[in-house]
């Protein structure tokens, strides 16, 4: 397992209630395994999945990424202006 850190932005901060945890993801090490964890602690994140982009260390990646001890990631939901 590693640890990451995971950056909470909009809607996903309310759910989660924090700007930044720190979780355990077990191999694979993916963005995707690193969502899966992030769900199974929330499960109201899961409805979100389909429109998320994923950042890790300040970069777009696809979620098969392979993640690394202390990697800071972000699960990006869609913003909108105006």
């Amino acid at each position: 397992m590693i640890e990451v850190r995971y950056r909470v932005y909009g809607p996903l901060r309310d759910i989660v209630r924090c700007d930044e945890l720190a979780l355990q993801v077990p191999p694979p090490c993916t963005g995707e395994a690193a969502f899966d964890v992030l769900a199974d602690a929330f499960p109201p994140i899961r409805a979100w999945r389909p429109s998320l982009r994923l950042a890790v260390n300040l970069c777009y990646v696809p979620f098969e990424v392979a993640l690394n001890e202390g990697d800071e990631i972000s699960f990006l939901p869609p913003v909108s202006g105006g």
